[in-house]
């Protein structure tokens, strides 16, 4: 996501110090506040323009089912296995913009946000067998006689996937809608924001399933960066871990 250059608010008034700036510190679980007064909109400029593929607006303080619109997309709150509630959008594809107004259609007075995300998008196929493990950050000692004494924590999700067999140009080129894995992977590097979404598609359509992406999708930043390990003459796969950042 590029650096953002202003934030504004429509329809409301800060009502934390940071003005808006906590919702882009990569950390969801730190929230601006907001009054509500009409019709809310947050609106972003950003530093450099690109093409929005995906928008996520984290820990929300609304319920499930309030309607989320931005860059031309539209979505409903839902809320996470952790008890979070959030609204990821996928906007059709376009051309470059800098600015971006992210509208919650809510009647809540007091509106919490924690993070918004803009992201460039890209297609990168992974092999079966990839996984999502839930980790539980709570700390368990026990005392004297055995018992335990838990100090609760926030739970995250892991992604360790292999990426399926690509050619040289994906892997080292331009095959990968214009970039390619190491590219990629550097942009991700240094635990920049970013997200990944294992599981977006309808089995029987192939056709995007906002609910179901949406419900997969992890905020965060790349572990370990992809590799690029040979198969087969001018034919790589690679392996790549991913930790979310709980709301």
């Amino acid at each position: 996501m590029p650096a953002v250059q202003s934030v504004s608010l429509v329809g409301g008034t800060w009502l934390t110090a940071d003005a808006g700036a906590a919702l882009f510190d990569g950390k969801p679980g730190r929230r601006s506040r907001i009054s509500r007064i009409g019709a809310l909109s947050i609106n972003i400029v950003l530093a450099e323009a690109i093409a929005p593929g995906i928008v996520a607006v984290l820990g929300l303080n609304v319920p499930p089912g309030v309607q989320v619109s931005a860059a031309g997309a539209t979505a409903t709150t839902m809320r996470l296995p952790d008890g979070s509630v959030c609204a990821w959008l996928f906007p059709p594809h376009g051309g470059p913009v800098s600015s971006i107004a992210v509208q919650i259609d809510t009647v809540v007075a007091n509106v919490e946000v924690g993070e918004v995300a803009i992201f460039r998008a890209v297609d990168v196929g992974i092999t079966d067998g990839w996984a999502v493990a839930t980790v539980d950050t709570s700390v368990h000692t026990r005392t004297k006689g055995g018992q335990i004494n838990t100090v609760p924590g926030a739970l995250y999700r892991r992604l360790t996937c292999n990426l399926s067999g690509r050619a040289t140009d994906v892997v080292r080129g331009s095959g990968l809608g214009g970039t390619d894995w190491e590219t990629v992977g550097a942009a991700l590097s240094g635990r920049r924001r970013s997200c990944v979404i294992p599981q977006y598609r309808d089995m029987t359509t192939k056709a995007l399933d906002p609910h179901l992406a949406a419900r997969s999708a992890l905020y965060g930043y790349l572990t370990q960066l992809p590799t690029a390990e040979n198969i087969s003459r001018q034919y790589f796969s690679g392996y790549m871990e991913f930790e979310e950042v709980p709301a």
